[in-house]
């Protein structure tokens, strides 16, 4: 007799906020990664490491001063980890920007529907590896506007991030 779950399998389809921070930490541990982007390029450059309908991960090239803009991955829970340099988080909650560095070898988890802003701050280019769970289907735009974060809009996937 085989019972079958709604919930999915850990680690299969299902990954915990837990193992997509493990996960982003295995893959952060290739010492060849930086080959991937070109850390000497003007604006963000990226890569798909690897994808299945359950989970997706990415390696992102910051430059000096670049950033995301404020985003969440709409239903999709994520992790993420600087491999080389700093990065900064900002958040949002109760009308307040928090601000969050993440040095190498310092990453984070979030849940669904995460509201950040991420960008290096810091003086020399960074790396980071970041994983999903589902794969991203998209995200929404917000923008801070008069104290206040506004949705903008929704990016579907494979639209330029």
């Amino acid at each position: 007799m085989s019972i079958a779950t709604t919930a999915g399998t850990p680690g299969v389809n299902r990954f915990t906020r837990h193992q997509l921070l493990r996960t982003a930490r295995l893959f952060a541990s290739d010492p060849d990664l930086h080959r991937l982007v070109d850390l000497d390029a003007r604006e963000r450059t990226w890569t798909r490491l690897d994808a299945t309908e359950h989970l997706e991960i990415w390696l992102i090239g910051w430059p000096v001063g670049s950033g995301t803009g404020w985003h969440d991955h709409l239903l999709s829970e994520g992790a993420f980890l600087t491999v080389r340099g700093e990065l900064a988080e900002q958040t949002w909650a109760s009308g307040t920007v928090h601000d969050r560095f993440l040095w190498e070898g310092e990453g984070r988890s979030f849940g669904p529907r995460h509201v950040h802003n991420v960008v290096n701050l810091g003086d020399r280019p960074a790396l980071s590896v970041h994983v999903y769970s589902p794969a991203l289907r998209g995200m929404t735009r917000y923008a801070l506007v008069d104290d206040v974060l506004r949705p903008t809009g929704v990016e579907q996937a494979g639209e330029q991030w």
